[in-house]
């Protein structure tokens, strides 16, 4: 499907809210492009591009049409919701972030008013990117990677278990009688986080063609990061027992943790093949 001007002019609402989204992103990044963060800049403004792109395909597939009135109670609904929640109390992080979640659901209810539900659920995802993730990127980042390090611990700590290695574990430290091992937010997969959240919406859009599918499999991602990076940290301790502490040399630490981003996208690939068997296999079915 082409994407022609006349759009533009004959959808002029689809335009405005790519052009704001595109905006926010972009004045979200610049703080991060700042600090030194320019992958980070520039895998979520890739991403907020990729959904907005998303959006603006929904826009193009269900054209605009005029709300109906319980839609638009909703938007009103929503409008003051997100008025109360931007005057909610709070201390400087969730009250911050109280602010951006009301910001979102400004536009998601102006978006719904104008265009529709259909076109509002299309807006909600690059809208909370753009709105919230980006602007709070360091902060989400940091929320997620103690749980991270902890589910990698237990699970690497099972494995190495039952392959007859003596250690105890506590937190996200890994004891073994001549060796501690502590699992640091570098080592948590959280600095791959970004890159892996850009690849694997690219792979489930290419993978599946029905939207829950895409939710399900897009929904592996965290466990396939956990379940890398636990193969990363038995790898790395089996080696270590086998050639000491050559291992834990810098070199071999980025080369493993290169092969944790390997085993976690093949993880999540898998994740998505199975999937795709089976929906391929219930949609033979209702073609019968």
């Amino acid at each position: 499907m082409k994407f022609p001007v006349k759009y533009l002019l004959k959808h002029p609402l689809g335009a405005l809210y790519g052009t704001l989204l595109g905006f926010v992103a972009f004045f979200a990044a610049l703080p991060m492009i700042r600090s030194g963060m320019w992958d980070a800049a520039l895998v979520d403004v890739i991403m907020a591009g990729i959904l907005i792109g998303i959006m603006l395909k929904k826009f193009i597939i269900f054209h605009r049409r005029n709300s109906n009135l319980p839609e638009k109670c909703a938007a009103w609904t929503m409008l003051i919701f997100a008025n109360i929640l931007a005057i909610s109390p709070g201390g400087e992080f969730p009250g911050s972030l109280n602010t951006a979640f009301a910001f979102s659901l400004i536009i998601c209810s102006f978006v719904l008013y104008f265009s529709g539900s259909l076109i509002a659920a299309s807006s909600a995802a690059p809208t909370l990117w753009c709105c919230v993730f980006m602007p709070y990127h360091e902060e989400f980042m940091l929320l997620l990677s103690f749980p991270l390090r902890l589910s990698a611990t237990m699970l690497s700590a099972g494995i190495l278990k039952l392959c007859g290695v003596e250690l105890i574990y506590s937190g996200t430290l890994l004891h073994l009688p001549d060796l501690d091992i502590a699992i640091t937010d570098a080592c948590s997969g959280i600095n791959q986080l970004d890159a892996f959240i850009l690849i694997a919406f690219i792979a489930v859009q290419m993978m599946h063609r029905n939207s829950g599918w895409r939710m399900l499999h897009f929904a592996f991602i965290i466990p396939s990061i956990i379940i890398g990076n636990s193969l990363r940290i038995v790898l790395t301790i089996l080696l270590y027992k086998l050639w000491g502490e050559t291992i834990l040399q810098n070199s071999w630490h980025i080369i493993l943790g290169y092969g944790q981003i390997v085993f976690a996208l093949l993880i999540f690939l898998l994740i998505g093949r199975i999937f795709r068997s089976v929906e391929e296999e219930k949609a033979e079915e209702k073609s019968c």
